[in-house]
């Protein structure tokens, strides 16, 4: 988790100035930059996460949720 951490801080926080830009009184040109390249910060986190980050060792088809020990029930489709 730690090599995840800082991807997962800086695209955070990138996120939460771009939504404070406007109040702070940056003009429309650098807010739309900042919107236009966004998916590039977004892009980088999610492939830092999937190339170094820890796979579940459940699988979707029996545990729903990686958090919570419920198992699905075949029968019903539900979990429980």
């Amino acid at each position: 988790m730690e090599k995840i951490k800082w991807p997962v801080i800086i695209v955070t926080a990138y996120a939460f100035f771009y939504q404070l830009t406007p109040y702070i009184g940056f003009s429309d040109i650098a807010i739309m930059t900042m919107f236009m390249t966004s998916p590039i910060p977004v892009i980088w986190m999610a492939y830092k996460i999937l190339k170094t980050g820890k796979s579940s060792q459940r699988s979707f088809d029996v545990y729903f949720y990686e958090d919570m020990d419920y198992k699905c029930n075949k029968a019903t489709g539900v979990d429980g």
